[in-house]
């Protein structure tokens, strides 16, 4: 008969018989009775039974071609047994490597097939660099008015220099190392309009200088979806080697200066009271100033070995470039009145973090480069354990097999519930009455205190039948699985010790005896194999490590005391004064704790990586006090989100896109805003606020996002108690219902074909028309003569991008071609919402990734990867949040996460729907048995995509009950542990009364002592006199 599976590959000629073996072994259907085959064969019978044949039909199957071979002719004839009566009946002889028409299927359909992408996106640190420029700018009118300003600001200080004023192109280098050396002088005047006009001339450097730069200014077509940006390829050229000039002349740390100093008007306790229109010239300066270092640092992250002096110059700033701004970024929450750009605030905070730790590469070389075994790594296909799982496996065990002796674990972690896990708690009977119910001994307990007769395992007769003749409730007699093996193999002495019963008589019927082990093979296999699969991670290591000094501290060890002289009572002493005295003897280099964990072989790693190790610590050292002002600014920006989905369908605006974007129609007057602004005398339409500050909050949220990933990412490189730390204040900040009420507001699919990004307000776009490329060139000629009118008149107006349509709407083709995009009704993706090109057909796919709708035949490529990229940080800092924490995990349970997050599964993005089903991972085991067998296709898409683990009991757990209980205990244990160690480790940053109140716990010992009348010399000679020596040193 046919086989059911078909072979991975297909032969192309047939196999000798002498191989018959060999493939019976490869098909996996060895040892089938074929009697109709065998009787057929025409081949000799061998002394053993032949194989079953690969491809061997048992009878000619139905032809599969349009012209069917002769009837006495078997389809497969090229296989050995079919040779004899291919020539018997005088059929022709194919050649022997001809293929059939059902080989030649088969091996099509086991070919293997790449699966089709819908969107043309790729998760990255960051986009690429005209992108990131051009989501530095806002389509502000203001913004536009500062760039002309800094360009003519460049020429006056260019024909200050200059007499004859020649091009830059045709000065040497020496030329323009003196101008900008000249411009870096005025950067330190205290002529507020003199500085002002030089920072102005190096932005219009730092950015490209595009009047020069843009040599063949040619405008994208606004409806082509494949282009992302309108930079000409030599302005971004020009950028680089503007922000190389500018480090080589020495001007970094220049602007780093007045940059540190363009913040401090912003920062004083009278701003708030200060009018706007006082406050716009340090405005326009500080964002300036902000440009320029935004570019410089923009432009080394895009090509870090082409600009290795600029690194190297921001890297030496001092103060540091990311701890300046990380009180920038925290001040920000006092910074009630919006007088800071925060946007551009966060993009430069985030931006640092790539800078001085590094991104996603970095990162994977660091995990590597301390890793606690080097072979180890996620990228190999093998099935790991961690150390606690292996413990629980070998209490299972030995519970049941005590004569096991499993091999040990990489930490010290003992059988009698002396571990990180928690014990196993006897709870007593629930009962909802007022008087509770006596106690009945759990399932962990011992089991001679179990009211079970453990000597005969068959089990219990039913109950009688009740009164009336009802049977009474029905009871699931099972084997208590906490029991031991009572009866282990017998041997020799079993009728020594008591006896065989029938069992001997058994013995001497067969005439064997048992000669192995009293456990099973199976069970000394699983605890091999468990062994080895045994990896011991650098975050377990590290909290094990803290757990231990923590254990110790609690009980009152004291390590060798300080003193030098025993014979006098120096505990009246302070560390200071023993200091001065010279009583305090110096602790040796090997005896001090590292300042950085490098690993178990810290000579291997590299400087690159020892350097951003140390970079991370400093940070955290810096950042402490600091860190939950920074946390809750950065959610602050998330929260503006939520805030403005919510009152957004209350005002009485249509529904504009769901991620904050336009709620009002753009209509004829979209392509046009300035036109109209010009006619109303108005700086900015409505629409186009509403566009800007959409896009506004899209950044905002990228930023915030980007900076968090990367956050939680390093610091749990560096230590794991830092990164939990974070995780703490995130989800005391309300991070994981905020982030769920954005999901449940969101369409999620929606969000992604979003798009607040317009060209024609984009920054390069501004530059391509300023150097030559404008549709209307009258329209900047009136802008420049009002630039220099009177400033009593009214404000100029914005620069025309478009022709203003006719006053005719139904004439004129061209308007109607250039609007018909925008003109949407509510009903089709809301107005102002640019979706993709297939229409009312989103690509989708239901939970296992299957399409359910048919997959576009070329990856969209008009959608928003700024909403992409948001999208599955919030998901990844959910994770990085809840990832092997019970009480987590509860609160997702508890606020219905579940039907939120479907929604994510639709969208066919491998990181979205990864990020998605690992949430869905983490709660399954608390959810209960009716959500289950609703959400098996959830969960098989979890074991399709999740990495599984050696012990793997997420569907069902062994004891989810004490784990929910012990979820609080764990949680409320973690953070002491982490607190306790920020207080250990930087004394410095955390609270003097903390500090005291540890000092005060840790003397209860002496204290206690004191009242016993219980002297050091009785015991030590003395050798205790200074109990709190420790902490005296560790600074408290």
């Amino acid at each position: 008969m046919n086989s059911l599976w078909p072979s991975r590959n297909a032969p192309s000629e047939p196999p000798p018989a002498s191989k018959a073996s060999v493939d019976v072994a490869d098909t996996g259907i060895a040892d089938m009775p074929q009697d109709d085959d065998s009787s057929r064969s025409k081949t000799p019978s061998a002394p053993a039974r032949p194989g079953l044949q690969r491809n061997h039909p048992s009878a000619p199957p139905p032809p599969l071609v349009p012209q069917p071979p002769p009837p006495n002719q078997p389809l497969y004839n090229n296989m050995p047994g079919n040779g004899p009566n291919n020539a018997q009946n005088g059929g022709p002889q194919p050649p022997q490597d001809s293929l059939s028409l059902a080989q030649l299927r088969r091996i099509v359909a086991e070919f293997p097939r790449t699966e089709p992408i819908a969107y043309d996106y790729v998760y990255a640190d960051m986009a690429p660099v005209e992108e990131e420029i051009d989501e530095w700018f806002v389509y502000n009118f203001w913004q536009w008015v500062r760039l002309n300003t800094a360009q003519r600001n460049f020429y006056a200080e260019w024909a200050a220099v200059f007499d004859d004023e020649p091009a830059w192109d045709r000065t040497d280098e020496e030329e323009r190392r003196e101008f900008v050396k000249t411009v870096l002088r005025d950067v330190r005047s205290t002529d507020a309009a003199r500085r002002s006009g030089t920072i102005g001339a190096l932005t219009y450097l730092v950015l490209g200088r595009w009047m020069e730069s843009v040599d063949e200014p040619v405008l994208p077509s606004l409806k082509d979806t494949k282009v992302k940006s309108a930079a000409t390829p030599s302005q971004l050229a020009a950028m680089k080697a503007g922000v190389e000039l500018l480090a080589e002349c020495g001007g970094i740390p220049v602007v780093w200066e007045a940059f540190r100093k363009g913040f401090e008007p912003f920062w004083s306790d009278d701003t708030q009271q200060i009018q706007a229109a006082n406050l716009q010239g340090p405005q326009d300066e500080l964002m300036n100033l902000i440009t320029i270092m935004y570019m410089c640092i923009q432009e080394t992250l895009s090509d870090p070995f082409g600009l290795p002096s600029v690194r190297s110059e921001l890297l030496a700033l001092e103060p540091n470039l990311l701890h300046f701004m990380l009180h920038a970024t925290a001040k920000l929450r006092w910074d009630e009145a919006m007088v800071l750009p925060h946007p551009q605030v966060f993009l430069l905070f985030w931006k640092c973090i790539l800078l001085v730790f590094g991104g996603s590469e970095d990162i994977a070389k660091a995990k590597k480069a301390t890793a606690e075994n080097k072979h180890d790594s996620k990228d190999k296909d093998v099935i790991t354990a961690s150390p606690l799982d292996y413990h629980v496996f070998r209490q299972e065990v030995t519970s049941k097999y005590p004569a096991y002796i499993p091999p040990q674990l990489p930490i010290k972690l003992e059988s009698e519930q002396t571990s990180l896990l928690p014990q196993i708690p006897i709870h007593p009977n629930r009962s909802n009455g007022i008087i509770q119910a006596a106690p009945i001994p759990s399932g962990g307990a011992s089991i001679l205190h179990q009211p079970v007769h453990i000597a005969t395992p068959a089990p219990s007769p039913p109950p009688s039948p009740g009164v009336g003749g009802k049977g009474g409730k029905k009871q699931n007699y099972q084997t208590n699985q906490n029991f031991p093996f009572m009866y282990p193999p017998l041997d020799a002495s079993s009728n020594g010790a008591g006896g065989k019963g029938q069992s001997g008589l058994q013995d001497l019927l067969v005439g064997r005896k048992w000669e192995g082990s009293d456990v099973p093979a199976s069970i000394l296999e699983a605890g091999e194999l468990f062994s080895k699969r045994v990896r011991m991670s650098r975050a377990t290591r590290q909290l094990w490590e803290e757990r231990e000094k923590f254990l110790k501290f609690e009980r009152g060890y004291e390590p060798e005391d300080d003193d030098i002289i025993d014979e006098l009572d120096l505990s009246s002493l302070t560390l200071e004064e023993k200091e001065e005295l010279g009583l305090v003897k110096p602790k040796h280099e090997e005896d001090r704790e590292p300042k950085v964990d490098l690993g178990p072989r810290p000579s291997k790693v590299d400087s690159r990586t020892r350097a951003r190790l140390e970079a991370v610590e400093d940070f955290y050292d810096e950042a402490l006090p600091h860190l939950q002002s920074l946390v809750m600014v950065l959610i602050r920006a998330i929260v503006a989100i939520a805030s403005h989905l919510m009152v957004q369908p209350q005002t009485g605006q249509p529904p504009g896109p769901v991620n904050g974007g336009m709620g009002a129609g753009r209509g004829k007057d979209a392509p046009n805003g300035a036109a109209a602004a010009f006619k109303n005398n108005e700086i900015l339409s409505p629409t186009d606020e509403q566009i800007d500050a959409a896009r506004s909050r899209e950044i905002s949220a990228k930023a915030v996002t980007g900076s968090l990933v990367m956050l939680l990412k390093w610091l749990k490189v560096s230590h794991v108690l830092k990164f939990e730390y974070l995780t703490q204040l995130l989800l005391d900040a309300n991070y994981i219902p905020l982030v769920l009420k954005l999901f449940a507001l969101h369409d999620v699919q929606q969000v992604v074909e979003t798009k607040s990004d317009r060209m024609e307000h984009s920054f390069f776009y501004f530059c391509n028309i300023r150097a030559g490329a404008n549709p209307n060139p009258a329209a900047f000629t009136t802008f420049e003569e009002d630039m220099e009118s009177d400033e009593d008149e009214a404000a100029p107006p914005p620069i025309k991008f478009h022709r203003p349509p006719p006053e005719d709407s139904g004439s004129g083709s061209e308007s109607e071609e250039d609007g018909q995009d925008d003109h949407k009704p509510a009903g089709e993706g809301g107005p102002g919402i640019n979706t993709s090109s297939t229409g009312s057909t989103r690509p989708e796919v239901d939970e296992l990734g299957y399409p359910v709708n048919p997959l576009p035949k070329e990856p969209i490529t008009d959608f928003s990867r700024r909403n992409f990229f948001t999208l599955i940080n919030y998901l990844r800092v959910t994770q990085k949040i809840c990832k092997g924490k019970a009480h987590r995990n509860l609160l997702l349970v508890h606020y219905k996460s579940s039907n939120i997050l479907r929604k994510s599964l639709k969208v066919p993005q491998q990181e979205l729907r990864l990020y998605t089903l690992k949430l869905f991972k983490n709660q399954v085991p608390y959810c209960g048995r009716k959500w289950r067998q609703s959400n098996m296709r959830v969960i098989t898409a979890v074991y399709l995509h999740c990495r599984p683990e050696l012990r793997d009991e997420w569907l069902a757990g062994s004891d989810v009950d004490t784990e929910v209980d012990q979820a609080l205990p764990l949680e409320q244990a973690l953070r002491s542990l982490t607190h306790w160690f920020n207080v250990r480790r930087y004394p410095d940053k955390m609270a003097p009364e903390q500090r005291a109140a540890l000092r005060d716990e840790q003397d209860f010992f002496i204290r206690e002592l004191e009242k016993l009348d219980f002297g050091w010399a009785e015991v030590g000679g003395g050798e205790g006199d200074s109990v709190a020596g420790e902490w005296d040193h560790e600074g408290f």
